[in-house]
């Protein structure tokens, strides 16, 4: 991974938990305990502030700030949007240049039975940014069905859609229908389980569920299982 560089008087114990997998506190007692050394020098005090030429050596080997990545990934079925999980694969097992000294985040999460767009990235205030700014972002879905959607239930689906919630007065944006057993849907992630539930009362089966497009973010020519590792500017949602 390359290395961003070293902010101007960042303090000793910040350095320590941005290069190596640790939580601030696990930081300053691994410095008093004499086990980091700042340009050949052993420091003990947690706040000492760092040059921008300054070497930090931790047991014995030299660290720096590995650069965040930040990660468009089109998930496959049969994956799970968690680092460990009993009954599926982590997508993160699909990610060929991930630290594996690093914990990933996800800025949004899709079922194992689902496909589509997944952000996630090992900057967890990054993240936590976008996991808030996508709740608010319109999504488009397609859904395939097991039979052929009837002229009758499009109706229904429509009408129950366009019924606006409690406290809210836009309905959801669009519903068209690509092919007999398809349909192209958008609306946010808060509503997507009420969708699928109308679905179900007008009893169409749904055979695969796929999140095409999230706010300006598609997944365009990238394959199942593939992934684009981008900058954080170079994500626009």
């Amino acid at each position: 991974m390359k290395s961003r560089k070293k902010p101007s008087a960042m303090r000793l114990s910040k350095f320590l938990s941005l290069s190596v997998a640790m939580s601030r506190n696990q930081a300053k007692f691994f410095i008093r305990k004499g086990r980091v050394s700042v340009d050949g020098n052993v420091i003990a005090d947690p706040n000492f502030e760092l040059a921008d030429t300054s070497q930090v050596i931790f047991d014995g080997k030299s660290i720096s700030i590995a650069a965040y990545q930040y990660v468009l990934l089109h998930k496959p079925t049969s994956y799970v949007c968690a680092a460990n999980d009993t009954e599926y694969t982590s997508v993160l097992k699909l990610l060929k240049s991930r630290s594996e000294d690093r914990y990933y985040y996800f800025a949004n999460v899709l079922a194992p039975e689902s496909t589509g767009i997944v952000l996630l990235s090992d900057d967890a205030r990054w993240t936590s940014r976008m996991k808030r700014k996508l709740l608010k972002k319109p999504c488009v879905y397609k859904a395939r069905s097991k039979k052929i959607v009837s002229e009758d239930q499009l109706r229904q689906i429509r009408e129950a859609w366009s019924a606006p919630l409690e406290n809210q007065t836009s309905p959801i944006v669009d519903i068209q229908q690509q092919d007999e057993k398809t349909l192209l849907f958008s609306t946010t992630q808060t509503r997507l389980k009420e969708i699928m539930d109308i679905f179900s009362s007008v009893d169409l089966v749904i055979e695969s569920l796929k999140l095409q497009q999230l706010g300006r973010l598609s997944l365009g020519d990238l394959t199942e299982g593939g992934y684009l590792e981008l900058t954080e500017n170079e994500i626009k949602v």
